[in-house]
């Protein structure tokens, strides 16, 4: 499937036709699809769509799809509760379309597009911050008096995720906890952010098993394309 064609067909098929949560559980459909390679059908857990897309009742999700599901986006076959349900990206453009000689442009093009939803995609630019070590031990934090807790930048973020190997996304983290003035799931102020990370991922994991997705790892870090994606939804 092409990238670039699809999204702006979306773009302009979907425009003031379908409502924002659609549009919302639509970006992160195609971004897992995108992401693994657009297999025909791929699994998503309806728990993984409900935290993503930050939907609240499971009622909600279905009225959606339904929607997405008739303007022929998408086609689905829901799962039970305890079983992710099976969706399919519906192609909105002639997959046999030579594209030989489109492709570096498409290619160029995609990596704009990419490089203007993430300078884009956070409410608020990154805290700056001077003359701090962004690498201090977490080890050593307790010297007596207790230290202020300095919120770490997307960047801190992300060199963490890469130098612990972790497979989740920095970005989805850190848009989680700072929209929420890094204030945790008990209305505690977050203490030390790299180890609410650790059971970030711990977290990820669990939900891996959960539904046995064998890529749920792969759509994480699609996820963060999404939520960049999302916010061009309130102009439709």
């Amino acid at each position: 499937m092409d990238f670039i064609r699809q999204w702006k067909e979306f773009e302009n098929r979907s425009a003031g036709n379908i409502p924002p949560n659609a549009v919302n559980i639509y970006l992160r459909l195609f971004a897992i699809d995108n992401s693994l390679g657009w297999p025909e059908w791929f699994e998503v857990s309806d728990y993984f769509l409900l935290s993503a897309t930050c939907i609240k009742r499971r009622e909600t999700i279905v009225a959606a799809l339904n929607v997405l599901k008739q303007k022929g986006f998408i086609d689905y076959e829901r799962g039970g509760k305890h079983k992710a349900s099976r969706y399919k990206i519906i192609a909105l453009i002639d997959s046999a379309l030579d594209s030989a000689n489109n492709s570096a442009i498409d290619s160029a093009i995609t990596s704009s597009i990419t490089s203007a939803i993430d300078s884009a995609s956070l409410e608020k630019p990154p805290i700056k911050r001077e003359n701090v070590n962004v690498n201090v031990n977490v080890n050593n934090t307790r010297t007596g008096a207790k230290k202020k807790f300095v919120p770490p930048t997307l960047d801190d973020v992300n060199a963490y995720v890469m130098e612990k190997g972790l497979h989740v996304s920095a970005k989805e983290f850190f848009d989680y906890f700072d929209a929420g003035n890094w204030v945790d799931s008990k209305g505690q102020k977050v203490q030390n952010w790299k180890q609410k990370m650790l059971t970030w991922e711990k977290y990820h994991k669990q939900e891996k098993q959960g539904t046995n997705s064998t890529r749920a790892d792969i759509a994480d870090r699609a996820i963060a394309m999404a939520e960049s994606l999302q916010e061009r939804s309130s102009a439709w």
